[in-house]
C-alpha cells in the first residue's frame, strides 16, 4: 500500500500494524506484524527517522504512529527538497558546460530531441535557463491538454519577465485560453498574432526551442539551440512578430480580449511626430493634408485612451507600436 513511498515490506507491515491498531510496545508490536523483534526493532527506528512514527518515554515505551496524511506529505516534501537540490546541481552543470561556446563543435550548437517526455523535459530545461526573459511563440498544433504552465509561474514568481504571442486561434481553445488567463494574471506579457510561423522558446539569449518539423506537433521532435548565430536569426524572428502583434488583456469575465492593432500607415504617422515634425510636415511627407494628420491623431488618441499626445506616444512604446 505505501511501498512506493519507500519503506520497504518490514516496515509498512510494521507502519500498518500500528495504524490499524494502534500504539504498542515493540513486542506486541512483533507479534502483530508476524516479525522478529529484532526486525521489528530496525523497522521502528527507520520509521522514526522517516517520521512515521514516534516513541514514548519509560516506563510505558510505546511505539506510536504519526497519522499516515501528516507522514506521507513530510516524506513528500523531503522528496521534493531533494530532487529539487539534483535538478539545481544539474542545471548549474549545464549551464558550465554550455558556457564554453567558443569551444564548441558545430554539431553541439543543435540538438536533436525526439519523444514527448523529452521535448517537455526541454522545455522545461530552457525555462531553467532564463535568468531575466523567456520569449515564446504559441502557434497550433496545440497540445490535447492545454494545463497551466507551473514551471513559468515559479520563474515568474523569482523575478523571469514572459513575453508570449499566441496566434489568433488560441483564443478558441477553452482549456489553452483559460491557462493564457492564469499567465497573464501573474504578470505574462501577452500578444495576439495571425498566423505564426512555428512555436518556438526562447531563454535570454541562451538557449531556443522549437519544432523540428513545422508541419508537425512540437511534441513530437525538436530542435535545441545553442548561442550561435540561429539562436539570433530566432531572437529576431521573435521581435519582429511581437512588434507587429496586438497586447492581450484579461477581461471582466476572465477571457482575453485582443487591443486594437495600429496601422503600418499610422505606426509611420506617428514615428514622424514623435521625431519632431509638425503635423503639417508629417502630412507632406506623407502626401496627406494637416487635417488629416490631426484627425488620425485624434483617433489614434481615443484608440489608447491617451489624454494628450505625450501619452499616445508613451503608449505606442509600451505597446511596440513604435
Amino acid at each position: 500500500m505505501l511501498r512506493s513511498t519507500g519503506l520497504g515490506a518490514e516496515n509498512e507491515a510494521t507502519y500498518l500494524a500500528l495504524v490499524r491498531q494502534g500504539p504498542a510496545s515493540v513486542q506486541e508490536l512483533a507479534v502483530r506484524a508476524g516479525l522478529p523483534v529484532d526486525e521489528v526493532l530496525r523497522a521502528v527506528d527507520a520509521l522514526q527517522s522517516e517520521g512515521f512514527v514516534h516513541r514514548t518515554p519509560p516506563p510505558r515505551e510505546l511505539v506510536v504512529p504519526v497519522p499516515p496524511e501528516l507522514a506521507v506529505e513530510r516524506l513528500l516534501q523531503r522528496q521534493e527538497d531533494e530532487l529539487e537540490r539534483i535538478r539545481a546541481a544539474a542545471y548549474r552543470l549545464t549551464a558550465e558546460a554550455y558556457n564554453q561556446a567558443g569551444n564548441r563543435r558545430t554539431e553541439e550548437l543543435i540538438e536533436i530531441v525526439s519523444g514527448q517526455t523529452a521535448v517537455g523535459l526541454a522545455f522545461d530545461r530552457v525555462q531553467r535557463t532564463a535568468r531575466k526573459e523567456m520569449r515564446e511563440l504559441v502557434a497550433p498544433p496545440y497540445a490535447a491538454t492545454a494545463e497551466v504552465n507551473r514551471t513559468q509561474l515559479d520563474r515568474q514568481a523569482a523575478g523571469v519577465e514572459y513575453r508570449v504571442v499566441y496566434d489568433n486561434s488560441a483564443l478558441a481553445d477553452p482549456l489553452l485560453a483559460a491557462s493564457a488567463v492564469s499567465h497573464v494574471r501573474a504578470g505574462e506579457q501577452a500578444r495576439i498574432a495571425d498566423a505564426l510561423p512555428t512555436k518556438l522558446a526562447i531563454a535570454d539569449r541562451e538557449a531556443a526551442l522549437l519544432p523540428l518539423d513545422w508541419a508537425t506537433p512540437a511534441h513530437d521532435a525538436a530542435l535545441l539551440v545553442h548561442p550561435c548565430s540561429l539562436l539570433d536569426a530566432l531572437v529576431a524572428l521573435f521581435e519582429t512578430v511581437w512588434s507587429r502583434a496586438s497586447p492581450l488583456s484579461v477581461t471582466d469575465s476572465d477571457g482575453l480580449s485582443a487591443e486594437a492593432a495600429m496601422s503600418a500607415d499610422d505606426r509611420h504617422l506617428l514615428s514622424l511626430l514623435v521625431a519632431g515634425l509638425t503635423d503639417e510636415a508629417a502630412g507632406a511627407r506623407l502626401g496627406i493634408s494637416r487635417r488629416t494628420v490631426a484627425r488620425r491623431v485624434q483617433l489614434l488618441m481615443e484608440q489608447t485612451n491617451s489624454r494628450s499626445r505625450l501619452q499616445l506616444g508613451w503608449h505606442a512604446r509600451e505597446r511596440g507600436w513604435l
